[in-house]
């Protein structure tokens, strides 16, 4: 893969950046003036269309979510894949937009949220069906990269420019916050036991304690940009530029050595505690839960293109997320699911 593709992609990644140009006078604060407020939902125009099967196969997949025997992939132009029978099978459903979808949580009951550019967010009543547009600012021009489910109907969302998107209402309404005067754009939120995390650029992490509403830096020894949070039940781990890779906690970090400089994009944790972390070229590094020791899955020559995020399922399989469709990267004997895998 040469440079200037690998940056392209990680331009899709991390998202539309750039301000529409009646916001760039304040590059960095263009959301202030709208923190606190319900913000105003543009909707869009029907747009909902089907990929041809070639195109699904080989799309740009950001994020994935399951709960029972429900999966959800969403990516570029706002694709989103479902399947019904745990991963077996996946098929493409419509949704109402072609923004590209960054992010997608998927609950027991068939409630789910799924976010993308242009601050879009679709929500479904039924396990990824169909799909309504809820919140939309085209003005505003600011893509939403991470979405979290903190339950009893508290959820947030987070993006370029330090963007917070909270809501009470299960997802229906949704208010403007902003995460600190600075405006760093944030790539990943999660849940944990006090509250929320939320990572981006410059090294930063925050955390909040009331439903995103207001966040507290927390230190971190690393000045770059984080794309990623695990939360474990006695550590943190982030993942970031250059194969930075960290594990401790808001008092005490330690780096990891894993040999690689490659992009860490996203990361996850496997039933028995294994970590599975995914980046540029492939890169698939592997957390011991008896050892905590990381190691390197080793990668076919076909195979070394970027994964944006893995998606365990619930035979502790894992499906690699990325560039050119998804494939697994642990289980289902390494086969290909058909739609989605790429070739």
């Amino acid at each position: 893969m040469n440079r200037f593709h690998l940056s392209m992609l990680i331009f899709c990644l991390i998202g539309a950046l750039v301000l529409s140009p009646g916001t760039q006078s304040d590059p960095a604060n263009p959301i202030a003036a709208a923190d606190g407020k319900e913000t105003p939902s543009t909707p869009l125009p029907d747009q909902s269309f089907m990929m041809s099967a070639n195109k699904v196969a080989n799309a740009l997949y950001l994020a994935g979510d399951l709960a029972g025997d429900r999966v959800i992939l969403v990516g570029e132009r706002g694709l989103v894949l479902r399947s019904s029978d745990r991963g077996k099978n996946f098929e493409q459903v419509p949704a109402p937009t072609r923004r590209l979808l960054s992010d997608v949580e998927l609950r027991e009951d068939g409630v789910a949220i799924a976010v993308g550019h242009e601050s879009t967010i679709l929500r479904s009543q039924d396990g990824g069906d169909t799909w309504q547009v809820v919140h939309h600012d085209p003005e505003q021009d600011l893509a939403l990269f991470s979405v979290a489910d903190e339950g009893e109907g508290n959820w947030v969302a987070v993006g370029a420019f330090g963007l917070v998107l909270v809501s009470s209402d299960d997802g229906v309404t949704w208010e403007q916050h902003l995460v600190s005067e600075d405006g760093p754009h944030l790539y990943s939120v999660r849940v944990h036991s006090e509250g929320l995390l939320a990572v981006g650029e410059f090294g930063s992490l925050f955390s909040s304690k009331d439903h995103g509403e207001n966040w507290k830096m927390l230190p971190v020894p690393y000045e770059g940009t984080l794309f990623d949070i695990l939360v474990m039940k006695d550590r943190w781990i982030l993942m970031g530029l250059r194969g930075n890779l960290w594990e401790g906690n808001a008092s005490e970090w330690k780096q990891i050595d894993h040999g690689s400089e490659a992009t860490l994009f996203g990361g996850a944790m496997l039933t028995d505690d294994t970590v599975i972390v995914v980046g540029a070229e492939g890169v698939t590094l592997i957390r011991s839960p008896e050892t905590g020791e990381w190691t390197h899955k080793s990668i076919q020559e076909k195979d070394r293109r970027l994964l944006s995020a893995p998606l365990p399922l619930l035979d502790n399989s894992v499906l690699g997320l990325g560039e050119k469709g998804f494939r697994w990267i642990f289980g289902r004997g390494n086969q290909g699911t058909g739609e989605g895998e790429g070739r």
